[in-house]
């Protein structure tokens, strides 16, 4: 402790060969220092012992004893600081190689050859999980990398990929262009990473991700605010806090997603599928639902004023208050659910809507 103290001190002020010199120095007298120790050790400690001992032979026995005992102590203190030194080393060494895969990752990640990408996409992943010292840097190359990749173009703002379905449940559907592998697979990394303590926000925010997978996928802390999702899949994806305000979600698939608090005000789910979703405290303030399927979902405490909801079936929505209803846009065509109309037969629980199909979907 007292020569790193020493090192500390004197590094701004010493150049790299007096330090080593200095390192040299302290070294040979620490083994100085042992040396006059264990000779002269059984003197020191054990002169009364010695003293009462008259036969010569059991003397220098005695004398031999303490100074073999001594230097086996040395000795495991050598062995403890080289343990320390070699462990130092090691982690040295590993940071090094850390650096090296994190520049050669970084560097292949903006080849032309879309095999390289995804090889330097799938490295960053396994250095991810490896590094967790690195967890913020990799995550932040990631999401500049799809920021970068689908940056928000003039030919996102029409209506482009988006038919009438009528095999779809709420009549509209995505037929656009299929979703690059490369920006895909960051994805996946993204939305499976490892579950660490990180600091808002991960920016993917006005990004063109129409027809992105986020299936089953962890989007907490996610900033996905003005882009466009339509198409996207969100099924049973999960998130405590996650921002999807003023997004394209038209046609958007959010089956089964846990999604309480997230902040979806200004969004556009106009034909998107919402159906057993947790939206309990969302921001869903002027939001559009027009055509959306909202099915078995929960929206007890969201914010709802000025969201449109007019045409919409609320009837199987679990958790609504005439409040809430009070505060969006209805007209004669919302269907409102039956619990807000008339108190259920059986006296069950404001709010709780038997699932049309029995239990909903494991989210």
């Amino acid at each position: 402790m007292v020569l790193f103290i020493i090192k500390r001190r004197l590094r701004p002020a010493l150049p790299v060969w007096a330090l080593r010199s200095l390192w040299i120095v302290l070294s040979l007298g620490a083994l100085t220092l042992a040396a006059v120790v264990i000779w002269n050790g059984p003197v020191w400690f054990d002169s009364t012992l010695l003293a009462n001992i008259g036969d010569a032979e059991k003397k220098a026995q005695a004398v031999s004893s303490t100074r073999t005992t001594l230097l086996q102590m040395f000795l495991s203190f050598g062995g403890l600081a080289t343990v320390v030194f070699s462990a130092r080393t090691y982690l040295l060494s590993r940071s090094g190689q850390v650096a090296d895969r994190y520049a050669k990752a970084t560097s292949q990640l903006v080849s032309d050859n879309p095999a390289e990408r995804i090889g330097a996409i799938y490295s960053l992943a396994r250095l991810l999980k490896d590094s967790p010292r690195d967890h913020r840097a990799i995550v932040d190359l990631l999401a500049a990398f799809v920021r970068h990749s689908r940056a928000l173009g003039a030919e996102a703002l029409d209506d482009g990929g988006l038919v009438e379905d009528d095999e779809c449940e709420s009549g509209l559907s995505w037929k656009g262009d299929h979703f690059p592998i490369d920006v895909q697979s960051v994805i996946d990394v993204l939305v499976k990473r490892p579950k660490r303590f990180e600091t808002p926000w991960i920016l993917i925010g006005r990004a063109d991700l129409a027809g992105a997978r986020f299936t089953n996928g962890w989007i907490d802390t996610i900033h996905f605010e003005g882009c466009n999702l339509r198409g996207a899949h969100f099924v049973h994806a999960k998130a405590t806090s996650v921002v999807l305000s003023e997004c394209d979600l038209r046609a958007t698939n959010l089956s089964g997603a846990q999604l309480p608090f997230a902040h979806m005000q200004d969004s556009d789910l106009r034909g998107a599928l919402v159906r057993w979703v947790n939206l309990r405290g969302a921001g869903l303030m002027r939001t559009d639902f027009r055509g959306a399927v909202l099915r078995g979902s929960d929206l007890r405490g969201a914010a709802l004023a000025d969201a449109d909801l007019r045409g919409v079936d609320l009837s199987e929505v679990n958790g609504l208050s005439a409040g809430q209803i009070a505060e969006a846009v209805t007209d004669g065509e919302t269907v409102l659910p039956p619990y807000l109309t008339s108190r259920p037969a059986d006296g069950g629980a404001k709010g709780d809507v038997p699932h049309p199909e029995g239990s909903p979907p494991a989210a």
